[in-house]
């Protein structure tokens, strides 16, 4: 199975040369393997149109469904590149662990972090996905959906009782009004014991939501209102720093 979708991944590398489209013998040669194999795997591309074949030069080349992909890819790494010094800056400043994370359907998916200098070990590390009403990070995802979207999800997720934490749709809909009002959002031990969550959405150049951004920190380490205000004030403004080097103007998207 491994070795099947390596084969298949080196085709699609083969495909991309400089020759644009390949003959199946063309492609057997370059990569050392039977003209049967080849024809299976560009068969399964053809079908996804991750190839297409020119039905007169029986030629293969790249199709148009790698496109999205490629674009998904490079807004993924522009981001993370943008955002690695927001988030190394936010821990400085807080002393706290700051997350990166994007919507992934009704999850939350982290796609960077840095650790602060006295690190919660929390399983929240690349990759870790949970759904999008746990914790202040990914609820404020959830707050800047579409109503349609927030709608569906009450319906798939919150009312079918699928998640944790617990909830209603009516306790979970204050919760997004708040977010949605004051810009940020707080939570207070809902999947980490005693831990205080702070979340910020950031906005990309067409001003949609692209992702969020935020700390947890220990409950010990946010005592009082004061301290929970300074963390906000900076989650904030780390966030809408990430949005300004996205190309995000909110002046501009208010026109």
């Amino acid at each position: 199975m491994i070795q099947s979708l390596i084969r298949s991944l080196e085709l699609l590398e083969s495909l991309s040369g400089k020759n644009q489209s390949f003959t199946i013998a063309e492609l057997a040669e370059a990569m050392d393997l039977p003209p049967s194999t080849i024809h299976r795997i560009l068969q399964t591309f053809c079908e996804k149109k991750y190839v297409v074949r020119d039905e007169r030069s029986h030629t293969y080349r790249l199709g148009p469904a790698l496109i999205p992909l490629g674009k998904a890819a490079a807004r993924g790494i522009r981001l993370q590149d943008a955002a690695q010094p927001v988030l190394t800056e936010l821990t400085a400043k807080t002393e706290e662990d700051s997350y990166l994370v994007i919507p992934v359907g009704e999850k939350g998916l982290v796609v960077q972090k840095v650790d602060g200098p006295s690190h919660l070990k929390v399983i929240e590390e690349f990759g870790y996905e949970l759904y999008l009403h746990c914790g202040a990070i990914r609820k404020v995802l959830l707050a800047y959906q579409a109503p349609e979207f927030i709608a569906g999800y009450f319906k798939t997720v919150i009312a079918n009782d699928r998640a944790f934490p617990r909830t209603t749709p009516e306790e979970l809909e204050a919760d997004l009004t708040k977010i949605r009002s004051q810009g940020y959002a707080v939570t207070y031990g809902e999947y980490v014991n005693e831990a205080v969550g702070i979340g910020a959405p950031v906005f990309d150049s067409e001003g949609k939501l692209s992702c969020s951004i935020g700390i947890i920190a220990p409950g010990s380490r946010v005592p009082d209102e004061k301290r929970l205000d300074e963390l906000c004030s900076q989650v904030r403004r780390s966030a809408a720093d990430l949005s300004f080097d996205l190309g995000y103007s909110p002046a501009f998207n208010r026109l």
